[in-house]
This record gives C-alpha cells, structure tokens and sequence, in this order.
C-alpha cells in the first residue's frame, strides 16, 4: 500500500480552473490529439527557440510582468507576498529567485539561466535562507522543520532539504517546474532538466530537481489562477514563448500522469475526494485564511475505503488533508 507524506490543500471557493489564457490562434496546433512522449517533443518544439533576454535586463522585465496591481512602481515578492519598491532590487530588498536552483544544472549560462518563466522577485533574505532546496511538503518531524522558514516568509515552511511555499503560490511553481523540464532538454548545449522523485539524486552534480510527485499534487489542487494566467501572457510579449501548463493545464496529466489518481467533485455544500487505494490514517484541519490552522474535532468528514467528504459548514473554508 502506498503511503503518502503531505498536505493535500482544498479550497471550497475553486477545485475545477477552466479559464485559458489569451494564447495566439495555432499556437498549440502541432501538439493537439497527442499525449505522453510524442506531447512532450512536440511541447519542446513549441516554446524552445525563445527570444533570450539578458540576465542583467530581467528586473527590468519582472518590475512589468510582476508589478504590484495596486502600486506599479512596486513588485509583489513571490514567497513574502510583500510589495516591494522596483528601485529596491539587488540592493538590501529584493533580488531574482531561481524556481529551478541555478546549482541544479544552469550554472550561470545559456537561456534557462535568465528565463523569466522561472524567475521571480524575491527579498534577499529570503531568497538566501530557501537556498537550492527542493519543492516539498516539510516534514514536521524532522528536527529542522521551521514554520515560518523565515521571519519575512511567513507563509511557508522548510526543514533539512526541502522548501513549501505559500498553498495560494504551489500550483504555480509546479507549473513552472513542468515547463523548466519540458523547455529544457538538452539540445544546442543547453541544460538537460528533469524533475524526479528520488530525492537522492537532486545534487549540483546533475540537473534534477523536484520532488516530481508532490509538485504534481501542488498542480491539481491549486489550479490555474487569473494572476497566472496575466504573468504568461506578459512573459510571452517579452520572451515570445508561452507556459503551456497554464494555457493547457490537463497535459501535466497527459505527460506525467496522476500520481494519485486523485478525482475531485464538487457540489453545493460538499467536495468530494477519491482515491484508489486505502488510506491508512487522516488528520483534518481547517483555516478561514490559510495561515492560521486549527484540527477539527467535529464529524465533518466522511470516510470510506476510497473517498472522503467534506462537509462545506462555512463559506469561505479551506480544508487541508494530511495523509500519511
């Protein structure tokens, strides 16, 4: 039997995404009615070939693609959620986060290195405390489990080797991991990325990063959002390439598969979740705001060998399901 490590995030307020975003008529054309390998080559063909912009220009390109929509002269910083002043970059403020850590197979060169699809703003403090760990669920028992991470990272958690972000922000790096491994390949001396999930082997020695499987649950329950969907349209005017896991986010699945064959419902005050195989033991918790967490001791939940339901008691709830 499988046992899962993690926390499995749902929000009452939007399970299913379904709005693209404004992607040029034929763009995808030579991708359609394919999947698994064949997609993938076809993806790489797509968006491979982008206009490369300098790495000393991409402040300049994220203070556009990620302004704050409130101050245009600030910049919402990805794990802080801070907005930050654009003039503060590379001092003391912010600086430009690698998604993909530079360590793992970008080495200062070539066009991923400066690839605003996985670059964002970033405070510096921040930035340098997440290192080159890989995207997991922390581990609450480890001995270097920190909540928050960080003083300025309040939103998310870390231990020995792994980095969580914000739930609102893990569907959106997953993507930007996906794109990362499928843009990259390896031809023309660029850097062959691969996501995995032996952990083992994510090492400045080669070019994997992940963890593969968690980043693929990340995808599936916290879909695309509009704020997504705006950055890939901006980043397309300046690098001329697209994200196609968020235009098309049901080709993750078609690429990568479930990893666990998860199946969401959703109905007027109720969602249900089904999975194939038993699930051992569960603990829920609650938040109005997904900062603040509580158990719930109240039967909310109902268990069978292969589902669950939760019971939607409040408007504006989110649930968050651990599974061991």
């Amino acid at each position: 039997m499988m046992k899962i490590h993690g926390y499995i995030i749902l929000t009452l307020l939007q399970i299913i995404h379904q709005v693209y975003g404004e992607e040029p008529a034929g763009y995808y054309d030579s991708a359609h009615g394919k999947n698994g390998k064949s997609l993938r080559e076809a993806i790489n063909q797509i968006i491979s070939g982008h206009n490369v912009i300098s790495y000393s220009s991409t402040d300049e390109a994220m203070s556009v693609i990620d302004a704050d929509p409130i101050n245009k002269n600030n910049v919402i910083l990805i794990y802080s959620r801070k907005s930050d002043p654009t003039s503060n970059c590379c001092s003391n403020g912010w600086n430009r986060e690698h998604l993909w850590p530079n360590s793992y197979g970008i080495d200062n060169r070539g066009p991923a290195y400066s690839d605003i699809h996985a670059l964002r703003p970033c405070d510096s403090n921040v930035n340098s405390s997440r290192g080159n760990k890989h995207f997991d669920e922390s581990d609450p028992e480890s001995r270097y489990y920190k909540f928050p991470s960080h003083p300025e990272a309040i939103l998310c958690s870390s231990d020995n080797n792994s980095w969580s972000p914000p739930e609102s922000l893990k569907g959106d790096i997953a993507r930007a991991m996906f794109y990362m491994d499928i843009r990259y390949e390896g031809k023309s001396g660029e850097p062959d990325l691969e996501l995995t999930d032996d952990l083992a082997e994510i090492t400045s020695s080669n070019s994997k990063m992940g963890s593969l499987k968690t980043l693929l649950i990340w995808h599936m329950l916290d879909p695309v959002s509009e704020e997504e969907e705006i950055r890939n349209d901006r980043v397309y005017k300046i690098q001329n390439n697209r994200n196609p896991f968020i235009d098309r986010p049901q080709w993750v699945s078609s690429i990568w598969g479930n990893p666990l064959q998860i199946s969401i419902s959703k109905t007027a005050n109720s969602i249900k979740v089904s999975w194939p195989t038993t699930i051992p033991r569960t603990v829920l918790e609650t938040s109005k705001d997904l900062t603040q967490w509580e158990v719930i001791k109240s039967p909310i939940i109902i268990q069978g060998d292969q589902n669950s339901t939760l019971v939607n008691d409040y408007k504006n709830q989110f649930f968050r399901l651990r599974i061991k």
